[in-house]
């Protein structure tokens, strides 16, 4: 056997057993994994501000729609206020995918939690909104 062929074979080797062997931190290809140090995570507050943002941009714009099909005033509803984010999981797609529970102050002055989902895909400069429900 050529050195050649034995270092492509040990190559190979060595790929088989750190692909095969799992590791503490390891994750599901694809999968979804938690955020660390959430309250303190800069990036990741700065999104949740962000989700909050867009769902009340388009809550205007829907508002706005309504108002003109009616052709009456309506008067504009007061927008959610961002608190903080609870706790987040991203994922890995086209892009990364969070998935943040956030803890805003509606108009009435009381809290309330919301989950969202925003996907990221920087080569794009894309940021993208997907969901933003209440948590039941």
């Amino acid at each position: 056997m050529s050195k050649v062929s034995l270092i492509r074979l040990s190559l190979l080797g060595f790929l088989a057993i750190a692909v095969v062997t799992p590791s503490a931190k390891s994750t599901l290809l694809g999968g979804k994994s938690d955020v660390g140090n959430v309250r303190t995570n800069i990036e990741i507050q700065e999104l949740g501000r962000y989700c909050v943002k867009q769902f009340n941009l388009q809550q205007q714009s829907k508002q706005g729609n309504e108002a003109s099909n009616a052709r009456t005033d309506a008067a504009v509803l007061s927008p959610l206020k961002f608190s903080r984010v609870e706790s987040a999981q991203k994922q890995v797609v086209a892009g990364t995918k969070y998935y943040l529970r956030i803890a805003v102050t509606q108009p009435d002055g009381t809290s309330r939690m919301f989950d969202s989902v925003i996907v990221i895909q920087p080569w794009l400069f894309s940021k993208k909104l997907l969901e933003f429900t209440p948590v039941a």
